[in-house]
This record gives structure tokens, C-alpha cells and sequence, in this order.
């Protein structure tokens, strides 16, 4: 490059145009393939995600354990969710609002200390293909964090700084659920796989797709 111009001493931002370089570089195959199998894009990928998770976590807040959560339609909270008793507790994730109906039915059995129930809207975001705007304006995601007390980009050794010990997906037994349902596991692993390996951190309800009698 002939005779470069930058924008200060420190030589941050090049002003000089790429016709006025003088010159053309062209890589060889070979060059590149060196760069590739090096290791250095996987850095700078990295370092490009780590960042992102940082604004990212900057915008929608910091996971917070609390007690008691306002403003969330729609939300029925365990009783013992962010208390000391928090990771006994389960969020059920459901389908809409007639499977949290159903939930709640069971729930009344089972008591509202350990469980609680929140209902998903349609298709979950695909997190891994939508641009960081799309993920800090999504409602549900949102709804989801403040929900479990959770924290983008944090790594999660155990469960005892989150509001719910487990999440329980509860969808239909057809491809839209099973569709609903990887979405969700996408969404933990993109953000927080370190959760995955904990042992029954996630869960799934398994909805009847029969019932069936014999005799009496």
C-alpha cells in the first residue's frame, strides 16, 4: 500500500481508498488454507461472539434471583421460585395457552410450591440464525431470562443463582412441538451449554398421544 493515511497517530481506521492503494494482493490458495487451518478465524470468532454476548447481556440486564417477578403476562410463578428453595423448582414451558391449562390441573394436585407455569407463543426464535436485535427485542426471550435469573454469556456450574432449578418443556407430541422443542434446547445451548451438562436440568413432559382401556 502506497503511502497509507489513518485517521490518527494510533493508526486505528485506514482513510486511504482502496483504489489509491497502488497495488493488488492476490492470495494464493495455499496462503489461505494455512490462515484457515491455524486456528486464528475461531479467535476472532470468538472474540466477536464474546462481545456481542456482552452488549447483549449490557441491553437485556443482568439475571437477577428475586422472589417475586411483575409484569410478565401470563406467568404462574412457583411459590419457592429465587427463594433458598429455588432449585428444587421446575418452570413448565408449554404450547400455548390450553396446555397451560392442563398444566395447571396437574399442578393443583401437586401443589404451586415447586412448580411453575409459562406459556410459549408459536415458534420459539431460532437464536443461532437471528441477528442480536431480533434476540433483545423477542418478548419471550426476554420473559425467559427474567424468568430463571439468568445471565448471557455467564458459565453455570450449578443451579443455585438461578431462580428455577429445571426447565420442563411441555409441547404436542407432532413436528410443530418437536420443532418447538429443539428451539428451546437451541436457545439454552447457544447461550448457556455449561447448563446442558447438569443432570436434569432440562426436562420433558411426555403428553399422551392414546389412552386406551381393556375390558373395564
Amino acid at each position: 500500500m502506497e503511502n497509507p493515511a489513518f485517521d490518527s497517530q494510533t493508526k486505528e481506521t485506514l482513510n486511504t481508498k482502496a483504489s489509491d492503494f497502488g497495488s493488488k494482493v492476490e492470495l494464493t490458495e495455499k496462503f489461505m488454507k494455512s490462515i484457515l487451518d491455524s486456528g486464528v478465524v475461531e479467535s476472532i470468532l470468538s472474540v466477536a461472539k464474546a462481545k456481542e454476548e456482552a452488549k447483549m447481556a449490557r441491553q437485556l440486564g443482568p439475571g437477577k434471583k428475586k422472589s417475586k417477578l411483575l409484569g410478565i403476562p401470563k406467568l404462574e410463578d412457583a411459590n419457592d421460585a429465587g427463594t433458598r428453595n429455588a432449585e428444587a423448582c421446575t418452570i413448565i414451558l408449554t404450547e400455548g395457552d390450553s396446555a397451560k391449562s392442563l398444566a395447571l390441573a396437574g399442578i393443583e394436585v401437586v401443589g404451586r410450591d415447586k412448580y411453575g407455569v409459562f406459556p410459549l407463543r408459536g415458534k420459539f426464535l431460532n437464536v443461532r440464525e437471528a441477528a442480536n436485535k431480533q434476540i433483545m427485542e423477542n418478548p419471550e426471550i426476554q420473559n425467559l431470562i427474567k424468568i430463571l435469573g439468568i445471565q448471557i454469556g455467564s458459565q453455570y456450574e450449578n443451579v443455585s443463582k438461578l431462580r428455577y432449578g429445571s426447565i420442563m418443556i411441555m409441547t404436542d407430541q407432532d413436528h410443530d412441538g418437536s420443532h418447538i422443542k429443539g428451539l428451546l434446547i437451541n436457545f439454552v445451548h447457544h447461550f448457556w451449554p455449561s447448563l446442558l451438562k447438569l443432570n436434569g436440568f432440562m426436562r420433558e413432559f411426555v403428553t399422551p398421544i392414546i389412552k386406551a382401556t381393556k375390558g373395564n
